[in-house]
């Protein structure tokens, strides 16, 4: 009877586990088709755009491991691995974030909008999306859906930044800086030592007489081009990310001014975006960290800061 029972038991554990499993396939599977079906709605250009950045991503890396790194160190020395090792941590969470930014979708689709007492008054409906827009969400002409806590549109990500993706969003930028800067760096200290730039090698600044000239690029001319994007993307990625991180503080949004009804104080502001664990978020976009807020019922949340 003894015999019975375990064999029952176990049955009914293997029963329940294969249920967990078959779930969890099911939740992947359809937030993936999700993810691939707005990958293919989106513009041409954004896509052409995207590829761009991550291909770009991709060869700098490859130049830096198997070109600049050997050519400045000795293999396999301390600061060749240091190196190695601190440029793999950077693009991995570059990477990393920007994918998860793609991927975490910020939109109505699929939620249920809940209209509490607090919101009843201040919801409106999107005649588009067919459903009622809670405070704080926008929809977007180019994704064609509502956003909860729409920031903006990232072209180069391709999709919204709201309320589930802008933690991803802002340490891709973080990331972005610091990688560029560490190219900066890295890639003119090699060409100072290594390579040999003429005054004729900036011509490839100028395309229209690069393509009179004839597409003969010299070393230095590469080494020029490679300066020249990481200065861009230094620069463009920290004053943005000066910019969200000015919003992020004070509690707002790209649409919002100086609207201080959702500033619940810098730790409170900085959970709203990147959860109750933001300290360590930083490490990777694996790490779980919980919203205090679902990006629906804002106003609740607003009373309850006030009455404290």
């Amino acid at each position: 009877m003894i015999t019975v029972l375990e064999h029952h038991c176990d049955c009914t554990k293997l029963a329940k586990g294969l249920f967990q499993y078959r779930f969890m396939i099911m939740v992947t599977l359809d937030q993936f088709w999700k993810f691939k079906n707005s990958i293919r709605k989106k513009n041409f250009t954004e896509i052409i755009m995207c590829l761009f950045l991550l291909v770009l991503i991709f060869v700098y890396y490859c130049v830096d491991i198997f070109h600049i790194l050997p050519c400045m160190y000795r293999l396999p020395s301390v600061l060749y691995l240091t190196h190695m090792l601190s440029l793999t941590f950077v693009v991995f969470n570059l990477l990393t974030n920007f994918l998860a930014v793609m991927y975490a979708d910020s939109s109505v689709i699929g939620r249920l909008l809940t209209v509490s007492e607090y919101t009843s008054k201040d919801i409106t409906y999107c005649y588009i999306c067919q459903c009622d827009v809670p405070l704080r969400c926008w929809h977007c002409d180019i994704c064609n859906i509502c956003i909860l806590t729409r920031d903006h549109h990232c072209t180069f990500s391709t999709t919204c930044v709201g309320h589930y993706n802008r933690r991803y969003f802002l340490w891709f930028l973080l990331y972005l800086a610091v990688a560029s800067f560490y190219e900066i760096i890295l890639i003119g200290y090699y060409t100072y030592y290594k390579v040999t730039i003429k005054f004729s090698d900036l011509i490839v600044l100028v395309p229209f007489q690069l393509v009179l000239t004839g597409f003969h690029l010299t070393v230095g001319q590469i080494f020029v081009v490679l300066l020249t994007l990481n200065f861009i993307a230094v620069t463009m990625s920290s004053l943005l990310l000066i910019y969200h991180l000015n919003k992020v503080c004070k509690g707002l949004v790209c649409h919002d001014k100086q609207n201080s009804n959702y500033d619940f104080g810098l730790v409170r502001n900085l959970e709203t975006v990147f959860g109750k664990k933001w300290y360590i978020t930083w490490i990777s976009p694996f790490i779980k960290s919980k919203l205090p807020y679902n990006g629906i019922d804002w106003q609740s949340h607003v009373d309850q800061y006030k009455r404290k």
